[in-house]
């Protein structure tokens, strides 16, 4: 399973990663990384929006952990 999370580094409170829980899930990174071109710009406000023109903001795929089974 795949997710999109928003990536964001501030030099004095140290860095930030929040999972995008209303994009869902994604069974490839492919499937995740479309999802991400589609529709994260468009719904970004204009501070956002500005974040992620200077690097400042990165949304990127990351594939979950698979929960440990008990022995």
């Amino acid at each position: 399973m795949w997710a999109v999370v928003v990536v964001m580094l501030a030099m004095l409170n140290g860095p930030q990663a929040i999972v995008i829980t209303d994009a869902g899930t994604f069974t490839s990174e492919a499937e995740c990384q479309t999802a991400i071109a589609a529709a994260i710009p468009s719904k970004l406000d204009a501070e956002s929006k500005a974040q992620l023109e200077k690097g400042e903001r990165r949304y990127v795929c990351v594939r979950a952990i698979e929960p440990q089974k008990a022995n």
